[in-house]
């Protein structure tokens, strides 16, 4: 009994690390960058690899295709449109990289514990990644998950909805909201507007954008907060590390 309990915890480890793999795979294959235009042309964005605007340009013959007032509303529309292409990438690549077949693989592995025909080898951990973890007692690791648990059972959905920021510039009359995850919104006095080049534009979205960029550094939603000081990632790699010495739990 006590093997079949070992084979199955050895089976899940499997399974959790491969799946976690092929998860980190699919994140690497997202475009690096994407550019895209509202509509009429008189805006393009440039996505970073973090999926937010990395730059803003401003057409030179803006004017002729948007109105002032639409300026705001064309950069938004502009980085949706990048977005749609960085998502389009992204599937053409994925469809190239045979994550399908490997998906179908990790189906096809053992779910239940112990269902194996035989001993199932422990995957190999690089040393490097071992020696550092030196796991407490099963029951101190356990206790410590159940009372994280606990304070994550207070939280709602609202807890980790992303915290907003702006930036600013041209003394507010270009003002950029963004998310850790997506631009909000993008206002620009039309009256300021109408009387700027295209250069000077451009120079103050993407100085209004630099300012809502960093201070995205320093926020983060009060559930993610609350997750970072559990430190999840320091039980997982306990909870490893016993699995990786079943000794420990005899």
């Amino acid at each position: 009994m006590t093997d079949e309990i070992f084979r199955g915890m050895q089976e899940f480890q499997q399974y959790a690390e491969k799946l976690q793999q092929l998860m980190t795979d699919m994140q690497d294959q997202v475009p690096q960058h994407a550019t895209g235009e509202d509509a009429q042309g008189a805006v393009s964005v440039t996505l970073g690899p973090d999926r937010l605007p990395e730059s803003i340009k401003v057409a030179s013959d803006w004017q002729r295709r948007q109105p002032p007032e639409n300026l705001g509303p064309s950069v938004v529309d502009a980085y949706g449109s990048a977005m749609s292409e960085q998502m389009e990438g992204w599937s053409r690549t994925l469809e190239q990289s045979g994550w399908e077949e490997r998906a179908a693989e990790l189906e096809g592995m053992p779910d239940v514990p112990g269902s194996g025909a035989g001993p199932v080898a422990p995957p190999e951990v690089p040393r490097q990644d071992r020696d550092p973890v030196r796991p407490r007692p099963m029951e101190d690791v356990v206790e410590d998950t159940l009372s994280g648990l606990d304070a994550l059972d207070g939280l709602d959905v609202d807890s980790f909805r992303a915290p907003e920021v702006t930036g600013e510039a041209a003394a507010r009359r270009v003002v950029i909201g963004l998310t850790a995850h997506t631009l909000v919104s993008c206002e620009v006095d039309p009256q300021w507007a109408a009387q700027q080049s295209s250069i000077r534009l451009s120079q103050a979205l993407n100085e209004a954008l630099s300012h809502a960029r960093a201070k995205l550094e320093d926020v983060q939603s009060p559930g993610a907060a609350q997750i970072a000081d559990l430190n999840p990632q320091g039980l997982m790699n306990e909870f490893l590390a016993i699995l990786n010495d079943p000794q420990r739990l005899l």
